[in-house]
């Protein structure tokens, strides 16, 4: 008895011919829905009015003061420093030349560097693995040779 009372209670659920369940009632709300949806996006979307503060331009780093290395005094801008060392690299497209060098008296340590060349045909005039005496000059724009020359060997 318990299951003809379910089942006659949900054929009186159902609707009958004469009685239509409509949609009607429930489009207007899901039409609102949308609309408040699109709405809020394009809002949300839309450029933010700025405020009345002024964010100061980030300022463009300043070249550090060149320092010479610890225990060498201030280099003489156009002074000439002689040097001794081992030519690494001669790049006479870009022109420079790396070379392995001694210490240099008053301007650096023993160290392996490139050294501008203004002066191409200096380039010309040594190769890889000689060793050389140079003079290295500083001015405004770094550090160039004026000297290039190869060192008789023995010596």
């Amino acid at each position: 008895m318990l299951l003809v009372n379910r089942y006659h209670s949900l054929i009186m659920s159902v609707p009958k011919a004469g009685n239509r369940i409509t949609m009607a009632s429930k489009v207007p709300v899901a039409f609102w829905l949308l609309v408040l949806l699109q709405t809020a996006l394009v809002l949300s979307c839309r450029p933010q009015p700025q405020s009345g503060k002024t964010v100061a331009p980030t300022p463009t780093p300043q070249p550090a003061v060149k320092m010479n290395p610890p225990g060498y005094p201030p280099t003489v801008l156009g002074q000439p420093y002689p040097g001794t060392g081992i030519v690494k690299i001669i790049n006479l497209k870009e022109g420079w030349v790396e070379i392995e060098h001694e210490e240099i008296k008053d301007l650096m340590p023993a160290m392996t560097m490139e050294f501008w060349v203004r002066n191409p045909s200096l380039m010309t005039q040594v190769r890889v693995g000689d060793k050389v005496d140079f003079v290295v000059v500083e001015d405004s724009k770094g550090q160039y040779l004026t000297e290039l020359k190869t060192v008789a060997p023995g010596r």
